[in-house]
């Protein structure tokens, strides 16, 4: 399995975050949970085929999860879309999407599958197919909300296949059936018990999906020893009581869920905008649950790095430009792109381009000795700029638009 995050903001976007939407690849199908406006196209950006979305899940009906669905339906309808699209989330979501196709007069000719769940429900398994599960449970929240965890189911252990070399097992058919928990009968009349030769059963792997929800027992159970453990932290303990008042959480009552959960990875997102640097919350978490990572848009987090890398690559990088950046980065001359490189500080009675000892570095020709020229103004031998042959006169520095490095649409 690989998680993406495609937006980590909360309500309001940024230059740099979009509304909250993730997305889990498995086998080359998609699942998608929460579509928060352009959510389509982070999923071009993230290398990801809309097509191959199978199921939407949907956590709550306020308008930032929800935002990105009906574009995203009319895409399907361009690509002439034939296979059903299921959904899943809270009463009132197939509501919110029929009105929305009338409206629009949308002719969708594929079929839309709702599972609806009401206010008050305990628990429910909303999917049960032959390799994974997703079961659900209620948050607390302002209002109805839910949480989801996927799950593989145990997966056949692994056949010994010197053991099976020497009883004479070669048949596809045989090995099927030993897997599948059958005994066989071979040619001579032995038999073959599944112990005899398949190991013990290998767990799947599980990701949970928890966000918008203060703590809570319920979020707790769905992230019990997860793999990937996605839940929210929006604001910092120092507004905690801020997020229980909105129904949010801290990143310590991330942290917390996860500790008690016993997942093996937390990975925290759905920041309020207030938060220029996420590395704070980041340290709140570590400090009580060190296996922390920050979402980071468009960025895989894998199940199984080992075999998982290159599947999913993303197709651009955003990059949130600040005056100091816009400098470094894209302005011309040798360290061009160089976004860490510091100017060398000048020293006393030094101009630009010169030594101390009077003399200058030449553009191309390097340092061209000390000088001796008698019109030198002081002591320190600094030169009047328009006297010095040695220096080129730099143009000013004209940083890109921010807008420029936007994602291209």
């Amino acid at each position: 399995m690989i998680v993406v995050p495609l937006g980590i903001a909360s309500a309001t976007p940024t230059i740099t975050r979009h509304l909250p939407s993730v997305a889990l690849w498995r086998e080359g199908s998609i699942f998608l949970f929460d579509a928060g406006e352009n959510a389509q196209m982070r999923l071009l950006q993230a290398g990801l085929k809309r097509s191959k979305i199978d199921t939407i899940f949907i956590s709550h009906l306020d308008i930032d999860h929800i935002s990105g669905l009906v574009g995203l339906l009319a895409t399907f309808q361009l690509q002439r879309r034939e296979k059903s699209l299921r959904f899943v989330g809270p009463k009132g979501l197939k509501e919110y999407i029929e009105w929305h196709i009338q409206f629009s007069k949308l002719e969708v000719g594929y079929a839309l599958d709702f599972i609806e769940l009401d206010e008050g429900f305990e628990h429910a398994v909303v999917v049960d197919e032959e390799e994974y599960t997703v079961e659900a449970r209620p948050l607390k929240h302002s209002i109805f909300c839910i949480g989801y965890r996927f799950e593989e189911k145990d997966k056949p252990g692994k056949v010994d296949a010197d053991k099976a070399s020497e009883l004479g097992i070669t048949e596809d058919e045989q090995f099927k059936a030993l897997k599948a928990g059958e005994t066989i009968i071979l040619a001579d009349g032995t038999q073959v018990k599944p112990h005899d030769i398949v190991g013990h059963p290998r767990p799947g792997d599980s990701f949970a999906y928890i966000t918008d929800t203060e703590y809570c027992p319920e979020a707790v159970k769905l992230a019990t020893n997860a793999n990937i453990l996605y839940h929210e932290a929006t604001f910092g303990e120092n507004l905690e009581d801020k997020a229980a008042m909105n129904g949010h959480s801290t990143a310590s009552d991330a942290a917390r869920v996860a500790t008690e959960a016993q997942a093996k990875l937390l990975v925290i997102g759905h920041f309020s905008a207030r938060y220029t640097n996420p590395f704070v919350l980041l340290k709140e978490a570590r400090e009580k649950f060190f296996p922390t990572w920050l979402a980071t848009e468009l960025r895989p987090i894998f199940t199984d790095p080992a075999h998982e890398k290159g599947i999913v690559q993303a197709k651009v990088v955003l990059k949130e430009l600040n005056d100091k950046d816009d400098k470094k980065s894209y302005s011309k001359g040798p360290h061009k792109g160089k976004s860490g490189f510091r100017p060398r500080k000048k020293r006393m009675g030094e101009d630009r381009g010169q030594r101390r000892d009077g003399g200058s570095y030449r553009s191309r020709g390097g340092y061209d000795g000390p000088k001796r020229d008698d019109s030198r103004s002081d002591r320190g031998g600094s030169m009047d700029r328009s006297q010095s042959s040695g220096s080129r006169e730099h143009k000013p520095i004209t940083p890109r638009p921010r807008y420029d490095d936007y994602d291209r649409f």
